[in-house]
């Protein structure tokens, strides 16, 4: 399969065999096809050769609500079939009551049988209280529901019917911690499905086999995501070590080539310097004859050391510029409380940042972690308490939403005066290459814009910096990148982040703004 007009193929001769009793979990870099894997599986799109065939129909999340003002029951039904629409159906014929309309009633009745409508009610309530989805909701208008709400709503469709194998594609992205923890113990009870997350430890906790899309190959594990990924990485470094070896051969093969040949020229030139009786003429060409057999060899052999090279995907160093002259402390908050509006977020919080921590703030939805990194910036919400910083401390922000994701790159680079040159090396490391600067930055994916959005922070060369959900739409080889690069170069970090692993490796201390949220009371 490729997309029509795009140079990539995405797959080429691909054979999977997946069981629908596996909680699956499917892996690879941004790019690397995950969602078009799943839309081929689902229908939504036709391979160009071969077959995909189901044992079974599929459910897909996320699934487009056509009108959000319905109530949250009434969406969910919907997304789980027409059911709706058959019973509006069925009521219709039998208040007709003629024989052709009761003919059409038999008929539909039985297909809705058959497709467990009579369950479908008790079922979808099942899902949803298991989904933390309260009874008080269900009448609610589904666009009322937060991010997170709706989207544990629309997880609840894909199992209510036993006779669809979900596919999900990225369900964590609304969720905070908690969301995430409920979902991957929900999920962990199902028989099977397939699904496309970052979140290293959501995907521990639910999945038990892996499928791998590589750069040549495609892997099917039986294993947790973790091991796995162990394993994925001692592989690289067993073939990057091959690679070296490889490459110091080729070195050598090709400098003893070009020693053969220097000295069999060398000895033609000792020939034309010299009357030539003979000898001289005779030795000067068999040993060049010699020279150019053993050249061809070494070539040959050099040749045959570059086609067992392993096609290992290049990993250049990310680095992350840090401010100079940064003080002791970068912020301290004493019996800090803040209010967005009528509402009070937290209060009695006290901290400080001081210089090199990596600050996690950590919490619910709602508790306040967006504003206080806006109040850290000096914005101008009611509070009370204190949260001081030294004015000439610099700083530098990576939005949840990235703020370039229309026009051109190079322009929004001169207008606010950022290296073009180091810009470029923090996205190469990110894996976003080609002609970026000058192209739409509308055309591109959102992990991209993302990656664009994060190198505006890393390249500034601020004391401080303050990161809101990172990790959005990121790969797991870049999210690991980002954790490297800020335990190598120790910047000043703020950060809100919902992936565990991330918060565990990175953050040296921990705010938790739920405990000083229930200090409002």
């Amino acid at each position: 399969f490729a997309y029509p007009g795009a140079e990539q193929v995405l797959f080429e001769r691909l054979d999977l065999t997946l069981d629908t009793n596996w909680r699956t979990a499917l892996t690879g870099r941004n790019g690397r096809g995950k969602t078009t894997l799943l839309r081929l599986l689902h229908g939504d799109l036709q391979p160009e050769v071969g077959t995909v065939e189901r044992s079974r129909p599929s459910a897909y999340f996320p699934h487009r609500v056509d009108d959000p003002r319905q109530p949250v029951r009434q969406v969910v039904k919907d997304a789980i079939g027409p059911f709706r629409h058959w019973e509006a159906e069925m009521e219709a014929l039998l208040n007709a009551g003629d024989e052709v309309s009761l003919g059409r009633y038999g008929d539909l009745h039985d297909r809705y049988q058959e497709a467990g409508g009579y369950a479908i009610d008790a079922g979808l309530e099942t899902e949803l209280t298991a989904l933390g989805i309260e009874q008080h909701h269900w009448r609610r208008p589904f666009e009322g529901l937060s991010s997170g709400e709706q989207t544990r709503c629309l997880l609840a469709s894909l199992f209510t019917s036993a006779q669809h194998f979900p596919l999900i594609d990225e369900p964590t992205n609304h969720l905070d911690r908690d969301g995430r923890r409920m979902l991957a113990e929900y999920l962990r009870a199902k028989p099977g499905f397939l699904l496309i997350s970052h979140d290293r430890a959501f995907l521990d906790a639910c999945c038990d086999h892996v499928v791998a899309l590589n750069a040549d190959t495609v892997e099917v594990q039986r294993t947790s995501f973790s091991a796995w990924r162990r394993a994925y990485h001692q592989r690289l470094g067993r073939q990057r070590a091959k690679n070296a070896e490889l490459k110091r051969d080729i070195a050598g093969f090709t400098q003893t080539a070009g020693d053969r040949r220097a000295g069999a020229l060398k000895r033609e030139a000792e020939k034309g310097a010299h009357v030539d009786k003979g000898f001289i003429g005779h030795r000067a060409k068999k040993q060049m004859k010699k020279a150019i057999i053993a050249e061809k060899r070494a070539l040959g052999a050099a040749a045959e050391r570059r086609e067992t090279l392993i096609d290992v995907e290049k990993e250049r160093r990310l680095r992350v510029d840090r401010g100079h002259d940064a003080p002791a402390f970068l912020a301290v908050a004493n019996d800090l409380a803040l209010w967005r509006g009528e509402t009070c977020l937290f209060a009695h919080l006290s901290f400080s940042i001081p210089r090199g921590e990596r600050v996690a703030l950590i919490g619910p939805n709602g508790a306040g972690k967006t504003s206080l990194l806006d109040q850290i910036e000096r914005a101008p919400y009611r509070h009370a308490g204190t949260l001081s910083r030294p004015g000439h401390v610099s700083i530098a922000r990576a939005l949840q939403q990235p703020a370039w994701t229309t026009g051109r790159l190079r322009p929004r680079l001169q207008d606010v005066g950022l290296d073009e040159s180091r810009f470029r090396q923090v996205l190469d490391a990110l894996g976003v290459r080609g002609s970026v600067l000058d192209g739409a930055l509308e055309d591109l994916s959102p992990g991209q814009q993302k990656k664009i959005e994060l190198a505006r922070a890393f390249v500034a060369g601020a004391n401080l910096l303050l990161l809101d959900e990172p990790l959005n739409f990121l790969d797991i080889d870049a999210r690991e990148q980002i954790e490297d690069a800020l335990l190598a170069d120790e910047p000043t970090v703020v950060f809100v982040e919902h992936d565990a692993a991330f918060v565990e490796r990175v953050a040296t201390q921990v705010i938790d703004l739920s405990a000083a949220a229930a200090s409002t009371d």
